[in-house]
């Protein structure tokens, strides 16, 4: 049920590209290709087969669907919604003349029923027949008149329906047309986007001396993304830009040769020298503490059984809040062991500085169990000690 799927659901298959097969009596498989397999079990082979047959109805409704979601479109659901409701139209107007032409039947022949009769009462019958003749002629004056009161209703029921039929219609209209400007709206959003995106790439080209020095000429190494044709927006990609930006106190325009990482008037380490003068910063000394949220370890179970390792959900907070990539770098926290062990003479002396180096990444694993979030493919990081320490540290995820 769906007050069911909250708590318990397994997951969803979509039954239009889903396949089911027997297996044997009781038994019969649902898979959607390989990601999802279920096994399931009825009770006797013939609620089996009532269970298989449903599913297969099912599919092919599903596919049916699918298959009429595919084929039609805006403008073709909204022909047949005209045709159908021109057809029902016709209809209506054709049930109403045929009412009309029945109202006028019954009035020609109710009025030709009571002139007999008054004709049967003039006459001279026995006693009895006359008060047959009496109460068929009361019966035939109830009939004409509850025929028109029905003619009648159905008359009003009639204008009603036209009247509302008009509101309906323009409603149903203004709905429409609603619709078609909030599409036009997104679209000219979409563009806007698009084009500011585009705009923002190109702005974020220029070089960092532009607005003193004059050179307001774009990068010829990165052109704006916003001269680029609007042919294929949904498929192009665009990279972070591979450019070192250089501050302008140094007076120095950035050229081409900066993006490969070497200039011709100044070394990439005078920059960097510069860079830390201008903009230090103050480094943090601990990471953030750990959220410490209780856990409902039988759900976490549950969701695990007949789960492969690698598809069972964890919990976020059962990891540290760092990256591996982060970690790692830690490991050269006692650099200094290996700059001592480089100036000894004693290749014993040396091989103790380079044992303790390795140790020391086990410094912290006392408290610190729970383990690091797996970096992304093409996931860096970054550590940046050349000011205290004399050396960087740049981790890649590469596979």
């Amino acid at each position: 049920s769906k007050a069911e799927m909250r708590h318990t659901c397994r997951g969803t298959i979509n039954l239009a590209t889903a396949n089911i097969t027997v297996e044997d009596s009781c038994n019969f498989i649902i898979s959607n290709g390989g990601a999802q397999t279920y096994h399931l079990k009825a009770s006797s082979e013939v609620e089996r087969q009532r269970w298989v047959t449903a599913l297969e109805l099912a599919k092919a409704k599903a596919v049916k669907m699918l298959e009429e979601s595919d084929d039609s479109g805006d403008e073709s659901v909204s022909q047949t919604d005209k045709t159908e409701l021109q057809s029902t139209l016709r209809t209506l107007s054709s049930k109403v003349e045929d009412l009309s032409t029945c109202n006028d039947l019954i009035a020609k022949h109710g009025t030709a029923l009571q002139r007999s009769l008054s004709e049967l009462e003039t006459l001279r019958l026995p006693a009895d027949s006359t008060e047959k003749i009496k109460q068929v002629n009361e019966r035939a004056t109830l009939f004409r008149i509850t025929s028109n009161a029905m003619i009648n209703a159905c008359r009003d029921f009639l204008l009603l329906a036209q009247t509302h039929s008009k509101k309906w219609q323009k409603s149903l209209q203004h709905e429409r047309d609603q619709r078609i400007r909030l599409e036009e709206t997104l679209e000219q959003l979409a563009k806007q986007h698009n084009h500011l995106e585009r705009a923002f790439r190109g702005a974020t080209v220029l070089p960092a001396g532009s607005s003193g020095s004059g050179a307001s000429t774009k990068d010829p190494c990165c052109p704006a993304k916003g001269d680029l044709s609007d042919e294929d927006d949904d498929n192009e990609f665009f990279d972070a830009p591979e450019i070192i930006t250089v501050p302008e106190s140094m007076g120095h325009k950035r050229t081409g040769s900066n993006i490969s990482g070497t200039s011709s008037d100044i070394s990439l380490d005078e920059q960097y020298k510069h860079q830390v003068e201008d903009t230090k910063k103050e480094k943090r000394t601990r990471i953030p503490y750990k959220p410490n949220y209780s856990l409902n370890l039988w759900s976490i179970m549950k969701n695990c059984i007949g789960k492969e390792l690698s598809k069972i959900p964890m919990p976020v907070n059962f990891n540290e809040p760092l990256s591996m990539l982060q970690r790692l770098t830690e490991d050269l926290e006692y650099h200094e062991l290996l700059d001592r062990a480089a100036k000894c003479e004693s290749s014993l002396e040396q091989l103790c500085y380079v044992a303790a180096f390795t140790v020391s990444s086990y410094s912290t694993t006392v408290f610190r169990t729970s383990k690091p979030f797996n970096p992304l493919l093409g996931e860096t990081f970054e550590l940046d000690r050349l000011e205290e320490n004399g050396y960087r540290s740049l981790c890649e995820q590469v596979a």
